[in-house]
């Protein structure tokens, strides 16, 4: 049974300048910025970053992160954002099924991004996700 369920949308490019859009993302960064962990700890950071995190106790997770970038999506883009990426992580104790409405899966259609989905048992901590980390500018990790 899943027990916990965190859904990230992340929005990355080399010249993303996420403060030129008015968006409330969770977290962002643009270019130059000094990183603060993993492989540009202590040095300028050569891509833009923004994401939105749906709360924990949001119950329709994946509705929520449309309502937020959906309408952003071209203005991320004519500030440089390349790539996108939906982020949903599962954690579970036994059994990990998974499934999406037909209006969950149109919603990830309109978001025209990558998807990734993990899945952790109980036993594994789930760590927020890290775009600094796990997204360069070519959008692989």
């Amino acid at each position: 049974m899943i027990i916990r369920t965190q859904v990230s949308f992340i929005a990355t490019g080399e010249r993303f300048t996420p403060s030129k859009v008015s968006a409330s993302f969770t977290a962002s960064h643009d270019p130059g910025v000094i990183g603060d962990r993993g492989r540009y700890r202590g040095v300028p950071v050569p891509y833009g970053s923004a994401d939105f995190h749906a709360p924990e106790e949001e119950p329709e997770k994946i509705a929520y992160i449309h309502r937020l970038a959906f309408p952003f999506l071209r203005a991320m883009r004519e500030a440089g954002a390349e790539n996108f990426s939906l982020r949903i992580t599962y954690q579970y104790d036994s059994q990990c099924a998974l499934s999406f409405t037909r209006e969950e899966q149109n919603m990830i259609c309109e978001l025209d991004c990558d998807f990734c989905i993990d899945c952790w048992t109980d036993e594994s901590p789930i760590q927020p996700p890290e775009p600094t980390r796990a997204f360069g500018p070519s959008g692989s990790s």
